[in-house]
């Protein structure tokens, strides 16, 4: 689960980037200014997080994060480039880090109670590995599956081409290539988190509730 929310995160922020600079044109400030939801409802979900982790038990905490994640890159792909920024892309940065940053502190915590003191500082390593390791996972995979659908339409198009057409047709045709392999990513971003999803709901059945206090 953590590599799959980590991968996902990270490839969000990463292709969304490239969306909004390379399909939507817009400028490297107003690219910063249209992830900046993303940060900020990543810092409230922590905040928000400490209190009602103990208060649901952990696999409808984690699933649910995840599925509320998945809104993320499904809005994404369902976006039409000439729509306005607060009809679905807005959403989709508010909703990205919703996972990573729920997960983050469930899996700690279940790492500090399940886990005796000599060995926590080992499980936090391999908790935190496991992270690095789905980002470099997830966002690789996803690139792959991007820039293999790109080729994919930039060869169905240029294919049937005529020698005459002019640089504005072939720079169209382009930008339809790469919103092709973008929306190819997120839906794999989208599917990476339902898998998440599922494995939170059985894999941790038997957590119920973290973050109790114990006598």
């Amino acid at each position: 689960m953590v590599a799959l929310s980590y991968g996902v995160n990270n490839s969000i922020e990463l292709f969304s980037s490239l969306y909004f600079q390379e399909v939507q044109h817009a400028s490297t400030l107003t690219t910063s200014l249209y992830l900046l939801p993303n940060l900020s409802a990543g810092v409230v979900i922590n905040i928000v997080v400490g209190f009602f982790v103990h208060r649901v038990p952990a696999r409808w905490l984690v699933a649910g994060s995840a599925m509320i994640c998945a809104l993320s890159p499904m809005m994404m792909a369902l976006m039409n480039p000439d729509w306005s920024y607060w009809y679905l892309a807005f959403w989709a940065q508010i909703f990205a880090p919703f996972s990573a940053d729920v997960l983050f502190t469930v899996g700690l915590i279940i790492v500090s109670d399940n886990f005796p003191e000599e060995t926590q500082a080992l499980a936090g390593a391999v908790f935190n590995t496991v992270a690095q390791f789905g980002m470099s996972i997830g966002m690789g995979s996803c690139q792959v599956v991007a820039l293999g659908i790109q080729d994919k339409e930039s060869g169905s198009a240029t294919g049937g081409g005529h020698g005459g057409d002019d640089d504005g047709a072939s720079q169209n045709t382009d930008t339809m290539a790469l919103l092709q392999g973008f929306r190819a990513s997120y839906w794999l971003m989208f599917a990476y988190m339902v898998v998440c999803g599922v494995i939170a709901i059985v894999g941790l059945r038997k957590a119920g509730k973290v973050g109790l206090k114990r006598e």
